[in-house]
């Protein structure tokens, strides 16, 4: 059985949770995009590529790949924290 710190499995859970989040807020914007009188559908193919690419990060994540896990923790939670800054609606209801 393979073992790992509590501060990796911090992290790794912390990375999953930052696909998670990122993966609600496109999903926020895919169903924002839908109900336009006339949606983007390229933009709308866009981002269901993309959470469907998360979901399959999100599985493929384990404890071990520490450069795995940080890199998603820094690249997506910048993402995160960036939207939410042009977005204080969305900050105040998580």
């Amino acid at each position: 059985m393979q073992k790992w710190t509590q501060t990796e499995a911090v992290a790794f859970e912390c990375a999953r949770e930052v696909i998670t989040d990122l993966r609600a807020i496109l999903t926020g914007q895919i169903a924002e995009e839908t109900s336009k009188e006339h949606p983007d559908a390229d933009r709308l193919a866009a981002l269901r590529t993309e959470r469907s690419q998360l979901f399959h990060e999100r599985a493929g994540l384990r404890v071990k790949d520490q450069a795995a896990v940080a890199r998603v923790r820094a690249e997506y939670g910048a993402r995160i924290r960036s939207w939410r800054a042009g977005n204080p609606a969305a900050s105040a209801e998580g």
